[in-house]
């Protein structure tokens, strides 16, 4: 399987890509981006590009402290807590390259994080404008 991760704040949406370590764990990998959330052209092929760098068994990290720095790099905030305040989130999965699941979240907080919610939605890895348009409804069900 592979697994990418998006945020909506403020007018940017915040990709990731996600790898599955040695021990079982997803965890945050490269590349992380950002792109404007209205060009739905550049979200499909960000989206596109953090499903591709997916893998299983990668190196089991010492500390997962810093792992989501990067994002809040690219966001321009200091803290986690900064950043969930304000933030959606989707998680995107797809087991065969042809089919992704999306899944919108509710923003339990800084505490409890993201949690998925029942409405899932499945589209191809079609055009970059086509699933950009999917990513968009996708974040307009997430809370």
């Amino acid at each position: 399987m592979k697994a990418a991760t998006i945020y909506e704040r403020k007018d940017k949406l915040y990709f990731h890509s996600s790898s599955k370590t040695t021990a079982g764990v997803w965890v945050i990998t490269a590349p992380v981006l950002a792109v404007d959330k209205e060009n739905t052209g550049e979200v499909g092929r960000a989206l596109r590009e953090c499903l591709a760098a997916s893998r299983e068994g990668v190196s089991h990290p010492k500390s997962f402290t810093d792992l989501f720095h990067p994002v809040l790099e690219l966001a321009g905030v200091k803290s986690f807590s900064t950043f969930v305040k304000s933030a959606k989130c989707i998680e995107v999965e797809t087991s065969d390259d042809v089919t992704v699941t999306l899944i919108p979240t509710r923003n339990d907080g800084v505490d409890d994080g993201f949690a998925p919610l029942p409405y899932k939605t499945e589209a191809t890895l079609s055009s970059d404008e086509a699933l950009g348009s999917v990513v968009s409804a996708a974040l307009a069900m997430a809370e």
